[in-house]
C-alpha cells in the first residue's frame, strides 16, 4: 500500500502515515499549493491509493474531484465536514468514499461523556437556567411588574374599597402607566405615600422590561423558558465549543435524552445558526472565564466537555472548570498527541480524547481494508 495524502500538513497526515507504516504500507502527505503541483503528485507513479485531508471543504472539495480527474485508476478518499457538500460530491464523484471527521470525533466525545456520569435526565427533573443576559432582564422586569400589580390590586381592595374587578382593572392601568383610579384622590395618606412608590416602580420596570423585550427580539434567541432550547439547571452536560464536533455531539446527546447546554463564544459560528431548528440550548459567552462557567452551572453538572477546535482553549476550559466544578468529570477534545500526553501526565484534569488518532485510526482502516480487497485481484 503506497498511500498519497493531499491537504494540511500536520498531526493528522502524520498519524495516518504511521499507522499505515505499522501496517507494512508507505505514506507520503503533501500540500499542493495550486493545481499543477497536485498533478504532478498524482502522476507518479506507485501509489495505490489516494487520501484528502484538510479542514477546508472547499479546498477538500477541489483537490478531491481533481484527484479523481486525473486518477481515476485509484481508490480516493476524502474528509469533509458540511453534508451539503458531501451531498454535491456524492452525485458528482458517487466512487469517492467520504469521511465525516466530525462524526467519527463526535463519537468517540459520545462515548467518554458516557463513561464519564452522562446519563438521560427526564425533563422535568433537569430545571430551568437563564444564561441569556436579555432574558434575565426581562423575566426578572416581568416578575416585578407583577409584584407591583398585586401590590395595586390589595391596596385598591383594602384602602378604597373596590370591588374586585375594578381593582384588578385599575390596578393594571397603573403598572401600564395609563391613568390613576379616581378614588386614590382622596384615600388615605398611607396609601398615597405606597401608591406613589409603586406607580414610580412601574414606570421604571417598564422601561427595563421594553429594553429587554427589545434586545430580545432583536438577536438570535437561543434559550428559552421551555421547549427544547431551556437551558438546563443541573445533570447536565455543559459543552464548551459549537463547531461541527460539537454540534454533532450535542445532537448524540440528546438522542440520548441526555440534557446539554451548549457554550459558544462567536455568535456568527454556522452551527450557532442551525441551534434553533436543532433544538439545542446554546450561551454566547467565553467559556475561559470562570463566571460563565458558574452562570452555565458547572458547578452542577455530570460532565463537562471542552469540545473545541483548539488544543490550548480547551487546556484553559479544563483548568477554569476544574476551579469551579473540581468534583464535576472532565471530557477534553485534543488534536495534538503531544499536547494530549503532556496534559494528561502533567495536569490529570479529566478524561483526554486525542481526536487525530481516533480519526486516524478511522481513514488508515478505511485505506487497509480497500487494499485488503484488492490485493487478489492484483495477484491474479
Amino acid at each position: 500500500m503506497d498511500l498519497l495524502i493531499l491537504g494540511d500538513p500536520g498531526t493528522l497526515a502524520d498519524a495516518i502515515a504511521k499507522r499505515l507504516a505499522d501496517a507494512g504500507g508507505r505514506a507520503y502527505a503533501a500540500c499542493p499549493r495550486t493545481d499543477s503541483e497536485a498533478k504532478a503528485l498524482l502522476t507518479e507513479n506507485g501509489w495505490t491509493a489516494v487520501v484528502v485531508v484538510t479542514h477546508d471543504d472547499a479546498r477538500a472539495l477541489r483537490l478531491t474531484l481533481l484527484s479523481a480527474h486525473v486518477r481515476p485508476d485509484l481508490p480516493l478518499w476524502t474528509t469533509l465536514f458540511d453534508r451539503t457538500i458531501v451531498g454535491q460530491l456524492h452525485s458528482s464523484a458517487p466512487s469517492v468514499g467520504i469521511i465525516s471527521p466530525a462524526e467519527i470525533a463526535a463519537d468517540a466525545l459520545l462515548e467518554c461523556c458516557l463513561k464519564a456520569g452522562a446519563r438521560p435526565v427526564a425533563r422535568w427533573r433537569r430545571g430551568v437556567r437563564l444564561v441569556d443576559d436579555a432574558l434575565r432582564l426581562l423575566t426578572a422586569a416581568g416578575f416585578g411588574l407583577l409584584v407591583v400589580l398585586v401590590i395595586e390590586v390589595l391596596l385598591a381592595l383594602w384602602a378604597l374599597h373596590e370591588s374586585v374587578d375594578n381593582a384588578i382593572f385599575t390596578s393594571a392601568r397603573v403598572v401600564a402607566t395609563i391613568t390613576d383610579s379616581q378614588a386614590a384622590a382622596h384615600g388615605p395618606g398611607w396609601f398615597k405615600l405606597v401608591s406613589t412608590i409603586t406607580a414610580l416602580s412601574a414606570v421604571l420596570l417598564v422601561a427595563v422590561f421594553t429594553a429587554a423585550l427589545v434586545r430580545r427580539l432583536s438577536r438570535p434567541r437561543l434559550t428559552t423558558l421551555s421547549g427544547r432550547r431551556c437551558a438546563p439547571r443541573r445533570e447536565h452536560v455543559v459543552m464548551v465549543g459549537f463547531g461541527q464536533v460539537g454540534f454533532r455531539l450535542a445532537q448524540r446527546l440528546m438522542e440520548r435524552s441526555v440534557p446539554v447546554l451548549a457554550v459558544e463564544r462567536n455568535i456568527t459560528a454556522p452551527c450557532v445558526r442551525m441551534a434553533r431548528r436543532a433544538g439545542i440550548p446554546v450561551a454566547i459567552a467565553d467559556a475561559e472565564d470562570r463566571e460563565t462557567l458558574e452562570l452555565v452551572g458547572a458547578s452542577h453538572a455530570a460532565v463537562i466537555a471542552a469540545v473545541t477546535s483548539d488544543d490550548l482553549v480547551n487546556v484553559a476550559v479544563g483548568l477554569a472548570a476544574s476551579q469551579v466544578g473540581p468534583a464535576v468529570p472532565l471530557v477534553m477534545r485534543l488534536g495534538d498527541g503531544d499536547v494530549a500526553a503532556e496534559t494528561d501526565s502533567l495536569l490529570h484534569l479529566g478524561v483526554i480524547c486525542d481526536l487525530h488518532d481516533v480519526v486516524a485510526d478511522a481513514i488508515a482502516g478505511e485505506v487497509l481494508r480497500a487494499g485488503a480487497e484488492r490485493s487478489p485481484e492484483a495477484v491474479d
